[in-house]
């Protein structure tokens, strides 16, 4: 994995842990975002998640109209931003 691609990933794995209250050893890289949280189901939370990444990134990443809670995972996520920086 390329250094960026791992800082990215970094970033991303630490505001789903200290944001959203995942244990580190729940966090799973390939869960949809609804399995790893049940809060994901609430729009408010996709809404959050985005203004969270944009702020660590200084990007717009465009996840509401880019992810799926009930399909996307953390690594879909990782790949967006990427796509987007």
């Amino acid at each position: 994995m390329p250094l960026a691609h791992k800082k990215v990933a970094d970033t991303v794995q630490s505001i789903f842990i200290q944001h959203f209250h995942i244990a580190p050893e729940h966090f799973d890289w390939e869960k949809p975002l609804e399995e790893l949280h049940v809060d994901f189901k609430i729009l408010a939370n996709l809404v959050y998640l985005e203004q969270l990444i944009e702020k660590e990134f200084v990007e717009k990443i465009p996840l509401l109209e880019n992810i799926s809670t009930a399909f996307h995972t953390p690594k879909d996520i990782v790949e967006l931003i990427i796509n987007e920086l």
